[in-house]
Protein backbone atom coordinates (compact mmCIF):
# COMPACT_ATOMS: atom_id res chain seq x y z
CA UNK A 1 0.00 0.00 0.00
CA UNK A 2 1.19 3.84 -1.01
CA UNK A 3 2.03 6.17 2.12
CA UNK A 4 -0.36 9.30 1.15
CA UNK A 5 1.14 12.53 0.97
CA UNK A 6 0.22 13.91 3.92
CA UNK A 7 1.48 11.19 5.75
CA UNK A 8 4.62 11.45 4.14
CA UNK A 9 4.78 15.38 4.58
CA UNK A 10 4.63 14.88 8.33
CA UNK A 11 7.29 12.26 8.56
CA UNK A 12 9.80 14.52 6.34
CA UNK A 13 9.13 16.85 8.48
CA UNK A 14 6.88 19.68 6.10
CA UNK A 15 3.77 19.65 8.11
CA UNK A 16 3.12 19.22 11.63
CA UNK A 17 0.48 17.24 11.67
CA UNK A 18 -1.82 14.95 9.61
CA UNK A 19 -5.56 12.65 10.99
CA UNK A 20 -6.27 9.80 8.40
CA UNK A 21 -9.50 8.37 8.69
CA UNK A 22 -9.98 4.74 8.19
CA UNK A 23 -9.20 1.45 9.92
CA UNK A 24 -5.89 1.46 11.66
CA UNK A 25 -5.27 -1.94 10.77
CA UNK A 26 -5.35 -1.12 7.33
CA UNK A 27 -4.06 2.46 7.46
CA UNK A 28 -1.07 1.96 9.42
CA UNK A 29 0.22 -0.60 6.94
CA UNK A 30 0.80 2.12 5.09
CA UNK A 31 3.55 3.86 7.35
CA UNK A 32 7.03 3.20 7.03
CA UNK A 33 9.07 1.14 9.35
CA UNK A 34 10.64 2.89 12.35
CA UNK A 35 9.84 6.65 11.82
CA UNK A 36 8.41 6.65 15.14
CA UNK A 37 9.31 7.75 18.54
CA UNK A 38 6.27 7.76 20.38
CA UNK A 39 2.94 5.48 20.16
CA UNK A 40 0.38 6.66 21.87
CA UNK A 41 -2.72 4.71 21.87
CA UNK A 42 -5.86 4.53 24.47
CA UNK A 43 -7.36 2.13 22.44
CA UNK A 44 -11.45 0.31 22.84
CA UNK A 45 -9.86 -1.51 25.95
CA UNK A 46 -12.80 -4.98 25.66
CA UNK A 47 -15.42 -3.43 27.53
CA UNK A 48 -18.42 -2.57 25.58
CA UNK A 49 -18.61 0.60 26.66
CA UNK A 50 -21.43 2.89 25.94
CA UNK A 51 -20.71 6.18 25.71
CA UNK A 52 -22.42 9.31 26.68
CA UNK A 53 -23.27 10.85 23.24
CA UNK A 54 -27.11 10.99 22.42
CA UNK A 55 -28.05 7.20 22.00
CA UNK A 56 -25.35 5.82 24.29
CA UNK A 57 -23.45 4.90 21.13
CA UNK A 58 -21.25 2.12 21.83
CA UNK A 59 -17.20 2.15 21.15
CA UNK A 60 -16.50 0.79 17.60
CA UNK A 61 -14.43 -2.53 18.36
CA UNK A 62 -14.96 -2.99 22.20
CA UNK A 63 -16.21 -6.19 22.47
CA UNK A 64 -12.72 -8.19 22.85
CA UNK A 65 -9.67 -5.86 23.32
CA UNK A 66 -8.48 -4.50 20.46
CA UNK A 67 -5.04 -5.34 20.48
CA UNK A 68 -4.21 -6.01 16.82
CA UNK A 69 -2.73 -2.58 15.71
CA UNK A 70 0.30 -3.17 18.41
CA UNK A 71 2.29 -5.23 15.55
CA UNK A 72 2.26 -2.25 12.96
CA UNK A 73 3.06 -0.36 16.36
CA UNK A 74 6.37 -1.71 16.99
CA UNK A 75 7.23 -1.67 13.37
CA UNK A 76 6.91 1.61 12.40
CA UNK A 77 8.42 2.36 16.11
CA UNK A 78 12.24 3.51 15.97
CA UNK A 79 14.70 1.48 18.28
CA UNK A 80 14.81 3.40 21.44
CA UNK A 81 11.00 4.43 20.61
CA UNK A 82 8.50 4.00 23.18
CA UNK A 83 4.76 2.84 23.78
CA UNK A 84 1.72 4.10 25.99
CA UNK A 85 -1.40 2.17 25.55
CA UNK A 86 -4.09 2.88 27.87
CA UNK A 87 -5.97 -0.24 29.70
CA UNK A 88 -8.94 -1.00 31.93
CA UNK A 89 -7.96 -2.59 35.24
CA UNK A 90 -9.71 -5.48 34.88
CA UNK A 91 -7.62 -6.53 31.49
CA UNK A 92 -4.67 -5.05 32.19
CA UNK A 93 -2.96 -8.29 32.30
CA UNK A 94 -4.51 -9.66 28.91
CA UNK A 95 -3.12 -6.14 27.80
CA UNK A 96 0.35 -6.73 28.93
CA UNK A 97 0.66 -10.11 27.39
CA UNK A 98 -0.27 -8.89 24.19
CA UNK A 99 2.27 -6.18 24.61
CA UNK A 100 4.65 -8.18 24.84
CA UNK A 101 4.09 -11.29 22.43
CA UNK A 102 4.06 -7.78 19.94
CA UNK A 103 7.49 -7.62 20.65
CA UNK A 104 8.23 -4.85 23.45
CA UNK A 105 9.72 -4.55 26.65
CA UNK A 106 6.79 -3.61 28.95
CA UNK A 107 8.71 -1.33 31.56
CA UNK A 108 6.23 0.30 33.86
CA UNK A 109 2.48 1.06 34.17
CA UNK A 110 1.16 4.53 34.76
CA UNK A 111 -1.88 5.22 36.99
CA UNK A 112 -4.68 8.10 36.03
CA UNK A 113 -5.91 9.56 39.27
CA UNK A 114 -8.95 11.01 38.45
CA UNK A 115 -9.47 12.00 41.82
CA UNK A 116 -13.05 11.26 42.20
CA UNK A 117 -14.67 8.17 41.53
CA UNK A 118 -17.06 6.27 38.91
CA UNK A 119 -20.12 4.46 39.61
CA UNK A 120 -20.20 0.37 38.54
CA UNK A 121 -20.86 -1.94 41.15
CA UNK A 122 -21.64 0.23 44.35
CA UNK A 123 -22.75 -1.94 46.75
CA UNK A 124 -19.55 -4.77 46.22
CA UNK A 125 -17.16 -3.07 44.61
CA UNK A 126 -14.80 0.23 45.65
CA UNK A 127 -15.21 3.42 44.27
CA UNK A 128 -13.23 3.01 40.91
CA UNK A 129 -10.96 6.54 40.31
CA UNK A 130 -8.43 5.44 38.19
CA UNK A 131 -7.14 4.19 34.85
CA UNK A 132 -3.88 2.25 33.72
CA UNK A 133 -1.09 2.84 30.86
CA UNK A 134 1.64 0.41 29.91
CA UNK A 135 4.69 1.70 29.33
CA UNK A 136 6.65 -0.47 27.12
CA UNK A 137 9.54 0.30 24.29
CA UNK A 138 11.04 -1.19 21.08
CA UNK A 139 14.20 -2.39 22.54
CA UNK A 140 16.65 -0.43 24.76
CA UNK A 141 15.29 3.17 26.18
CA UNK A 142 16.45 6.48 28.18
CA UNK A 143 14.20 9.06 29.38
CA UNK A 144 14.96 12.15 27.05
CA UNK A 145 13.95 14.92 30.10
CA UNK A 146 14.30 13.09 33.20
CA UNK A 147 12.67 10.27 34.97
CA UNK A 148 8.77 10.89 35.36
CA UNK A 149 6.31 9.53 38.29
CA UNK A 150 3.93 6.71 37.43
CA UNK A 151 0.79 8.20 38.86
CA UNK A 152 -0.45 11.29 37.47
CA UNK A 153 -3.56 12.80 39.88
CA UNK A 154 -5.45 15.08 36.94
CA UNK A 155 -9.26 15.31 37.25
CA UNK A 156 -11.39 14.45 34.88
CA UNK A 157 -12.14 16.25 31.27
CA UNK A 158 -16.12 17.43 32.17
CA UNK A 159 -18.69 15.72 30.23
CA UNK A 160 -19.63 19.04 28.89
CA UNK A 161 -16.25 19.46 27.46
CA UNK A 162 -15.51 16.67 25.92
CA UNK A 163 -15.88 15.94 21.77
CA UNK A 164 -15.34 12.17 22.67
CA UNK A 165 -17.05 10.04 25.96
CA UNK A 166 -13.61 8.65 26.93
CA UNK A 167 -11.54 11.57 25.73
CA UNK A 168 -7.99 11.50 28.12
CA UNK A 169 -7.27 15.40 30.12
CA UNK A 170 -4.58 17.28 27.60
CA UNK A 171 -2.08 17.74 31.22
CA UNK A 172 -2.20 13.70 31.22
CA UNK A 173 -1.06 13.14 27.73
CA UNK A 174 1.18 16.42 27.67
CA UNK A 175 3.31 14.90 30.58
CA UNK A 176 3.57 11.70 29.23
CA UNK A 177 4.67 13.01 25.96
CA UNK A 178 7.39 15.86 27.25
CA UNK A 179 9.10 12.90 29.50
CA UNK A 180 9.04 10.79 26.72
CA UNK A 181 10.12 12.50 23.34
CA UNK A 182 11.61 15.90 22.41
CA UNK A 183 10.33 18.65 20.13
CA UNK A 184 10.35 17.67 16.66
CA UNK A 185 10.36 13.81 17.15
CA UNK A 186 6.62 11.83 16.03
CA UNK A 187 4.16 10.57 17.64
CA UNK A 188 1.51 8.20 16.45
CA UNK A 189 -2.05 7.55 17.60
CA UNK A 190 -3.55 4.44 16.03
CA UNK A 191 -7.02 5.33 17.70
CA UNK A 192 -7.01 9.00 17.89
CA UNK A 193 -10.74 9.81 18.82
CA UNK A 194 -11.22 13.57 18.92
CA UNK A 195 -7.41 14.39 18.72
CA UNK A 196 -6.57 14.95 22.64
CA UNK A 197 -3.00 13.48 22.14
CA UNK A 198 -2.88 15.11 18.69
CA UNK A 199 -3.32 18.70 20.65
CA UNK A 200 -1.13 17.78 23.34
CA UNK A 201 1.65 16.72 20.50
CA UNK A 202 1.42 19.80 18.61
CA UNK A 203 1.40 22.15 21.50
CA UNK A 204 4.57 20.72 22.75
CA UNK A 205 6.04 20.85 19.13
CA UNK A 206 5.79 17.29 18.32
CA UNK A 207 4.70 15.92 14.76
CA UNK A 208 1.55 13.66 14.87
CA UNK A 209 0.11 11.52 12.96
CA UNK A 210 -3.67 10.15 13.83
CA UNK A 211 -5.76 7.59 12.70
CA UNK A 212 -9.78 7.32 13.19
CA UNK A 213 -12.26 4.72 12.10
CA UNK A 214 -15.21 6.79 12.69
CA UNK A 215 -15.71 10.21 10.75
CA UNK A 216 -17.58 12.18 13.16
CA UNK A 217 -14.31 11.78 15.55
CA UNK A 218 -12.03 12.47 12.00
CA UNK A 219 -13.85 15.18 11.69
CA UNK A 220 -13.56 16.81 15.35
CA UNK A 221 -10.06 16.15 15.18
CA UNK A 222 -8.72 17.59 12.09
CA UNK A 223 -10.66 20.83 13.21
CA UNK A 224 -9.11 20.67 17.09
CA UNK A 225 -5.74 20.29 15.32
CA UNK A 226 -6.05 22.92 12.71
CA UNK A 227 -7.26 24.86 15.70
CA UNK A 228 -4.17 24.62 17.73
CA UNK A 229 -1.45 24.75 14.89
CA UNK A 230 -2.56 28.35 14.85
CA UNK A 231 -2.88 29.34 18.40
CA UNK A 232 0.51 30.37 20.34
CA UNK A 233 -0.47 30.24 23.50
CA UNK A 234 1.97 29.17 26.37
CA UNK A 235 1.36 26.14 28.00
CA UNK A 236 1.72 25.43 31.91
CA UNK A 237 2.27 21.93 33.12
CA UNK A 238 -0.15 20.86 36.01
CA UNK A 239 0.74 19.65 39.02
CA UNK A 240 1.33 15.71 39.50
CA UNK A 241 1.00 13.83 42.98
CA UNK A 242 4.39 11.65 43.57
CA UNK A 243 2.86 9.16 46.42
CA UNK A 244 3.57 9.90 49.78
CA UNK A 245 6.00 12.97 48.56
CA UNK A 246 3.56 15.67 47.75
CA UNK A 247 3.88 17.81 44.86
CA UNK A 248 5.50 18.66 41.85
CA UNK A 249 5.79 22.56 41.49
CA UNK A 250 4.44 23.82 38.40
CA UNK A 251 6.90 24.66 35.36
CA UNK A 252 6.55 26.32 31.79
CA UNK A 253 6.95 24.67 28.66
CA UNK A 254 9.95 25.88 26.88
Amino acid sequence: MHTSKAIRSVIEGRSIWTIKQGDCLNEMRCVPSHIADLVLCDPPYGVKYRGWEGNKKPIANDDHPFIWWLYDARRILKVGGSLICFCNWRLAERWKLAIEMAGFVVRSQVIWDKGKHGMGDTAATFGPRYEVAWFATNGRFSFPAGRPVDVLQVPMVPPAKRLHSTEKPLAVLEYLIDHLTRPGDLVVDPTCGSGSAGEAAVKLRRRFIGFELDAVNAGNATRRLAAVATSSQPRIKPCFARPAHGYFPRRAVA
